[in-house]
């Protein structure tokens, strides 16, 4: 197997035969379609040979195609437990490893996580890439992802990390704000959103009950932490999530608005290839990032 011979690549191209199609397996692995196209035809450019005949409504694997995907099971297993061989050889894990998260995510938990895992690992070094979709693995050639729920239906594993929720904030002066006992009160307040994908509605669960309220928002950012600072100063009532709220509402700069209603949970969740993608660094990271995140939830509790 040769310098230029790309193993991701080769996991595309065995899950676009296996499923049939550039489309499903797209959806399989959690990827754009253009991505799992281009990853086999850089494959096919890489060996020289035509892999696979499309057209716009079906596709058809070639001979050589076929002599590639009756072995790239294996060739991905060989290269997986050869990995994970040589990552365990040393006495202690070693190597680069790269993973994608939420931009939040990173500037609210992981500045002491990662300078935590380097004391423990000295060996590995650790980059930190900002991404959002966990179809980034392929793209972006990743170790494992991050990623705030719900997930896509994907051949991907994922293991949930932080079991999350949101929580509605705001100034503790904020006019109006005793007058809210309802979702559908925040009516006529000055509301502060942070979209998902230009929606402009808050929903609110209590219990069995569930309120939808399509709102107009005086403030709009792109940046959770932006929306929390902007509520701090006065500039009205917003969503967060509950991590990024708590520390302000204990220091008095932020009360809890409709305490008896919460926003959709958002669970954080680990995303990796396979489970025999996991290496022994990818393992000592997860370990790490678990003990913080189970002493922060520890913590709360006792609040």
């Amino acid at each position: 197997m040769d310098n230029d011979f790309d193993l991701t690549a080769l996991r595309v191209f065995h899950s676009v035969v296996r499923s049939g199609s550039f489309s499903a397996a797209a959806r399989d692995l959690g990827a754009p379609r253009s991505t799992v196209a281009k990853k086999v035809a850089d494959l096919e450019s890489s060996l020289g040979v035509r892999l696979v005949e499309r057209t716009t409504r079906s596709m058809r694997v070639t001979t050589e195609g076929e002599v590639l995907a009756s072995r790239a099971e294996r060739l991905l297993a060989d290269a997986s437990d050869l990995r994970r061989r040589l990552t365990d050889a040393g006495q202690a894990p070693r190597g680069h490893l790269r993973v994608g998260m939420p931009e939040l995510f990173e500037q609210i938990s992981m500045g002491p996580i990662a300078a935590h895992f380097r004391h423990r690992y000295p060996e590995i070094t650790l980059e930190l890439v900002t991404s959002r979709q966990p179809g980034d693995l392929i793209e972006a050639e990743l170790d494992a992802i991050i990623a705030f729920g719900p997930l896509p239906e994907s051949s991907l594993v994922a293991r949930q990390l932080i079991k999350g929720s949101m929580t509605t904030v705001a100034a503790p002066g904020l006019p109006g704000l005793d007058a809210v006992r309802h979702p559908r009160d925040l009516d006529g307040m000055p509301l502060i959103d942070v979209p998902q994908h230009w929606i402009r509605q808050w929903a609110f669960v209590r219990g069995d009950e569930e309120e939808v309220l399509r709102i107009t928002p005086v403030l709009t950012f792109g940046s959770m932490l932006t929306a929390r600072d902007a509520a701090v100063a006065g500039g009205g009532v917003t969503k967060i999530p509950t991590i990024l709220a708590r520390p302000e509402i204990a220091a008095g700069r932020l009360v809890e608005v409709l305490p008896d209603w919460r926003g959709p949970a958002k669970d954080l969740f680990v995303v990796f290839p396979s489970a025999r993608s996991v290496t022994t660094r990818l393992r000592a990271f997860l370990d790490v990032l678990r003990e913080h995140v189970e002493a922060a939830a520890a913590a709360r509790r006792q609040d």
